[in-house]
């Protein structure tokens, strides 16, 4: 897989992480009796930072990569570690900016 499709991938994993899993937190709140919204807005808090660590496959790889990279003088890795980390963060930052709309 090349760079530019790993860039890819973890940005809609971490926006998919946070649509899904707020659309269906919100159904199961409809379902067993409370506010789906507000359930909804409070889930995509709440799971912003797991939607990062589940595009990136884990936290350990990236922690790897971040320390050959900063110990070893590969700066390469590193930079390319560090835009995959914004990728994922842009993707969970722009689905929590989209759940929030439903709320005005």
């Amino acid at each position: 897989m090349t760079f530019y499709q790993n860039v890819l991938y973890n940005f809609f994993i971490s926006l998919g992480v946070i649509i899904g899993g707020s659309i269906f937190g919100g159904l199961a709140a409809t379902l067993i009796g409370h506010p789906p919204l507000k359930t909804m807005l409070e889930l995509c808090e709440k799971i912003k930072i797991w939607a990062i660590i589940v595009a990136l496959g884990g936290t350990f790889p990236s922690f790897k990569v971040l320390e050959i990279g900063i110990f070893n003088g590969e700066f390469r890795s590193l930079v390319k570690q560090v835009i995959f980390i914004l990728s994922a963060l842009v993707g969970a930052h722009i689905g929590h900016k989209l759940i929030f709309l439903f709320e005005g």
